[in-house]
């Protein structure tokens, strides 16, 4: 092969690799880009679903007569889950209808039992 032919031949090969390489640091940020953006989905899921935790709480708190210290709440999108205990069952009926008058609330999963005496 000549000398300049083998110049060109070279070159080419350099300008492929380098234009393949430049293509993979770029999928490769978008990939990165991509997962920081479900991340920041997955935080933001999270932090609303707190959120609403703590309204159905703090909703629970008001109800007068209801003993909600052994009530667990649970949100998952729009739904609440109630576990744990009260003391009977009028309490576990009241809570279930306040946790399901909070603004966000879809459907309410009550778990919820009846203390037994000395538990």
């Amino acid at each position: 092969m000549q000398p300049r032919a083998l110049t060109l031949t070279m070159a080419a090969v350099a300008a492929f690799a380098t234009a393949s390489l430049a293509g993979v640091g770029s999928a490769s940020a978008a990939d990165s880009s991509s997962a920081s953006t479900d991340a920041s989905g997955k935080k933001q899921i999270r932090a609303n679903n707190r959120a609403l935790s703590h309204a159905v709480r703090q909703s629970l708190a008001k109800v007068k007569g209801l003993d909600s210290s052994r009530i667990n709440v649970l949100a998952r999108g729009s739904t609440i889950t109630l576990a744990g205990s009260a003391h009977d069952q009028s309490q576990i009926e009241s809570a279930g209808t306040a946790a399901g008058k909070v603004r966000g609330v879809s459907h309410v999963d009550n778990r919820l039992t009846v203390s037994e005496p000395g538990n």
